[in-house]
């Protein structure tokens, strides 16, 4: 475990008074596998309690620092984030069995002389105000993670941190999406700035680009857009457009966040809405998105369902009936033809 002593409980959460962190112990084992492990990754966890076991003096919080502390090692301000989730989610975790004693004579309700019988309101006001703890410990957590990855650092132990951060479903981006981060979601849709829920709302992102947005607009097109990196105003303004449809399409579909009935149906009308706009634009400014492809990408875009096949130049002569390719309507529309016939599309 990362969190084995009662002062260090006592150091991110003061307001208990337990004498001895053996009564938490196995709470406190519950919420590093249930609620921590998977957020930094298995590989990391493993690491981090690996620390922890070699360097558990440096935690010693008689004169307890800062967790923003610029001299503390990345390690020991990591392990610092990663106690203050498990304290809050094991207190929570524990409140509805410490308010009853199984004991020999069956089950009985605890009330110290002192203290008076709290009410199931009150409990459940505790227990919420820990799980909502928990959650704002983790979201610092791996915003903190996220800073890491983003600077450049020779510190070996950052280093080290990140390459097996990489490893975790939680690491901050996922790289094919074209909202790719908490951070950009966040300019579409107000997610509270949580990385968790990012994380959560993965599987309903993956659904609505690989099986809404990418025929739509072509899956060759739609991988292009999502690694381009060039400074084509033009292209990343079709990709704010595709952003803000996929966020409206996002909201009328996913169970994760708290989206009335009825704005899921607004937001998904929204989103087939913008999806039209987007294939007019697109229509609009096909020979730019062309120039801005280059010869050797402007087949990807040449080849997508929004792609639209250049009217036929006219005829050199200027006589309407005289075809760009050499057919002579007339040929497929004599005057005394019983029934005239379209002229086949060359």
């Amino acid at each position: 475990m990362i969190l084995t002593t009662i002062e260090e409980l006592r150091f991110h959460s003061p307001a208990h008074a337990y004498d001895s962190i053996d009564g938490l112990a196995g709470f406190i084992d519950n919420s590093e596998h249930d609620f921590l492990e998977d957020k930094l990754g298995t590989p990391l966890y493993v690491r981090l309690q690996q620390w922890y076991d070699e360097n558990q003096h440096q935690m010693s919080l008689v004169s307890a620092p800062a967790v923003g502390d610029s001299q503390l090692s990345p390690f020991n301000r990591l392990c610092l984030l990663a106690q203050r989730c498990v304290a809050f989610d094991a207190l929570g975790r524990s409140v509805g069995m410490q308010v009853v004693s199984v004991n020999n004579s069956g089950v009985n309700q605890m009330v110290a002389d002192d203290y008076e019988k709290p009410s199931e309101k009150n409990i459940e006001t505790y227990r919420n105000t820990c799980t909502t703890e928990a959650h704002a410990a983790l979201n610092q957590l791996l915003r903190q993670l996220e800073v890491w990855c983003k600077e450049q650092s020779k510190n070996d132990e950052r280093s080290e941190i990140v390459e097996l951060w990489r490893q975790s479903r939680y690491y901050y981006t996922a790289a094919q999406l074209l909202l790719p981060s908490c951070v950009v979601l966040q300019q579409y849709l107000n997610i509270y700035d949580s990385r968790e829920k990012f994380i959560q709302l993965l599987p309903d992102l993956d659904f609505i680009q690989e099986e809404i947005l990418a025929p739509a607009i072509g899956e060759d097109f739609m991988d292009y857009l999502v690694n381009y990196t060039g400074d084509s105003k033009l292209l990343h303004r079709i990709i704010h457009k595709l952003r803000k449809t996929m966020a409206c399409m996002l909201e009328g579909r996913t169970s994760v966040l708290r989206v009335t009935k009825e704005r899921k149906v607004v937001a998904h009308d929204e989103g087939v809405r913008l999806l039209g706009q987007l294939r007019e634009y697109c229509q609009q400014h096909q020979p730019d998105i062309l120039t801005a492809l280059g010869d050797d990408h402007a087949d990807i875009y040449r080849h997508s369902p929004m792609y639209v096949e250049p009217a036929p130049a006219p005829s050199p002569d200027g006589d309407p009936q005289h075809h760009h390719c050499g057919c002579d309507a007339r040929e497929f529309n004599p005057d005394d033809a019983a029934l005239h016939v379209t002229m086949p599309l060359l």
